[in-house]
């Protein structure tokens, strides 16, 4: 099978083409790096990409991620999150496969755990990439899977919240986690694994994927702390409203995720047992 990663250079972009080089040839795609760089928002780019590889499968990580950044230029958010799939949906070829990675923030944030009917995105990041979701759909067979992740970056410049709160935590600098935010995201190795699990069984239609139960972001910090024996003290626990001047973001992201299990057949992991993968030296 060919398989073409757009958003290679991303965060998840890495782990997903680890993840799949077992499925066969391997192309990774990034706007400034990978084996092949396209603009994303470019769709004649985007067109060439795609016919000169001939994918067999292709996974779109390709997002603006910057929630404020995203209702600032609504005009990039919405190329990146929304044009981009368009543009690879009209260049796939009929017989492909693809998988677009979207986000939790689809929801509202006031009715958690979310089944995948329940969507109602409060900013513009969230409704530029249901808006991606809509564009993909439109391509038979996709898959669209709701993603929150963390752990390691294994790109330059790019760090992950587990990341920041490692670094902060073991500087012994003040931080403020939120204990009125809510989540539940997958290590980054777990995600790209399952995500390339359900292309590889050909599921299609929209799924959550995220751990089995979720927390809010102040004990998820501490969690961590925990884990890696790092001081807590400086931290302190906070509302979201605490930080003027961000754009709103849903409070409580939690993601039902039994319709993702149902269609695996086995069960999605605790977050619990997702931060212990997590290590120091990483």
């Amino acid at each position: 099978m060919r398989v073409l990663i757009f958003g290679a250079t991303g965060l998840l972009g890495p782990y997903i083409v680890e993840a799949a080089a077992g499925l066969g040839e391997v192309v990774s795609c990034g706007h400034r790096g990978g084996a092949v760089r396209c603009d994303a928002t470019d769709s004649a780019a985007v067109a060439a990409v795609i016919g000169k590889v001939d994918p067999q499968l292709v996974v779109n990580c390709v997002a603006l991620t910057d929630v404020d950044g995203c209702e600032t230029d609504t005009a990039r958010a919405d190329g990146l999150n929304r044009k981009a799939v368009a543009s690879i949906v009209s260049a796939l070829p009929e017989d492909a496969r693809l998988v677009q990675v979207s986000t939790d923030q689809v929801y509202a944030g006031d009715a958690a755990p979310y089944a995948e009917d329940d969507i109602g995105p409060i900013n513009e990041y969230g409704r530029s990439k249901l808006a991606g979701e809509v564009e993909a759909m439109r391509f038979p067979g996709a898959l669209v899977l709701r993603l929150n992740f963390f752990g390691p970056s294994r790109t330059p410049g790019r760090s992950s919240l587990s990341d920041w709160m490692i670094e902060t935590l073991a500087a012994g600098a003040p931080m403020t986690l939120f204990e009125d935010s809510l989540f539940s995201p997958l290590h980054l190795e777990t995600a790209a694994r399952v995500t390339v699990d359900a292309a590889r069984r050909g599921l299609t239609g929209i799924y959550n994927l995220g751990s089995r139960d979720g927390a809010s972001k102040a004990d998820f910090g501490l969690a961590i702390a925990q884990h890696l024996s790092l001081d807590a003290g400086q931290a302190r626990i906070g509302q979201s409203a605490d930080t003027p001047g961000r754009a709103r973001r849903p409070k409580d992201m939690r993601m039902d995720v039994s319709r993702i299990e149902a269609a695996l057949g086995y069960p999605m992991p605790t977050l619990r047992s997702e931060i212990q993968r997590l290590s120091i030296s990483q």
